[in-house]
Parts: structure tokens; C-alpha cells; sequence
């Protein structure tokens, strides 16, 4: 198996595993991502937009729904009338709060499954999930996992 492949069975382990263990039945992936993407201090739209690599109007749809059930809010700039803000509402603060838990146990037990180390060395694949760097042995996780089999 190429690195290609192997990156490939890689991102689509990590996308199921984010599936099934982050994203709450009621929320859609791209709503989740919005919700962890959203800091405190809130976002443009069109920044979401950007880093979510959606459409602006897809976005906004996106945060409609959000709003309708509580987990965002939109306001107006104060520097720039034109342009919408995003905020996280109490609830889905809590959600975010619950979502870097989910993601740092998650990545706990693909460390110890693997024997993580922080820097990469020959042999050694190398990702990262938000702002903390992984290595995993590809030799450990093909006998591990097939191409959307667990890791864990």
C-alpha cells in the first residue's frame, strides 16, 4: 500500500470514527464541525464559510438551523454593517464543551493503541487533528484496520 492509500484509509477511519463517536444523532457533520470551528469571541460568516470549504449560502442555511434549535447567534458587525457574525448560544457552547472531550478521548486511544510518538521519525505517518500532532505506525494500523475498520 502507497502513502497515498495509506492516507487515504487513514482520513476515512478518522471521518467514521468521528461519525459514530462525536456527532450527535440530531446534528448533521457539517453542524458539528461548525460548532467546534465557532470560537468565543465568534466568527464572520463568511469566515465559516472559508473554513468549512462551503458556499456562503450553504453556510448560512447551515447556521439557520443551528440558530433555530438554539446553538448559535447571528448578529449584525459592529464594524461592518454588511457582514453577519456567528455566536455560540449557551447550548452549544455546552455541545463544543462535550464534542474536544469526545475528540481528546478519542485520540487517547488511538495513542495508546499505537504508541504515539510526539515526533516523527522514518517509518512513521504523520496527521494531525486540530492543533495536536500524531504519529501512527502504518505497518500497526493496516493490520488494525482495512479501509473504514476501526482503529480503536
Amino acid at each position: 500500500m502507497n502513502q497515498g492509500e495509506l492516507f487515504t484509509a487513514f482520513l476515512i477511519d478518522l471521518q467514521r470514527i468521528f461519525r459514530t463517536e462525536v456527532v450527535p444523532k440530531n446534528l448533521s457533520y457539517s453542524q458539528v464541525l461548525a460548532i467546534i470551528i465557532i470560537p468565543d469571541d465568534g466568527i464572520e460568516m463568511s469566515e465559516l464559510a472559508r473554513a468549512l470549504g462551503l458556499e456562503n449560502s450553504t453556510v448560512t442555511r447551515l447556521i439557520a438551523r443551528l440558530e433555530r434549535n438554539n446553538y448559535v447567534k447571528r448578529k449584525k458587525s459592529e464594524a461592518d454593517k454588511r457582514s453577519i457574525n456567528v455566536f455560540l448560544d449557551q447550548k452549544g457552547s455546552m455541545l463544543q464543551t462535550d464534542i474536544e472531550k469526545k475528540i481528546d478521548k478519542i485520540v487517547a486511544k488511538i495513542g495508546a493503541a499505537n504508541e504515539i510518538p510526539t515526533t516523527v521519525a522514518k517509518g512513521k505517518f504523520l496527521s494531525a487533528i486540530n492543533t495536536d500532532t500524531i504519529a501512527i505506525n502504518p505497518a500497526a494500523h493496516l493490520k488494525k484496520c482495512n479501509l473504514g475498520r476501526s482503529v480503536l
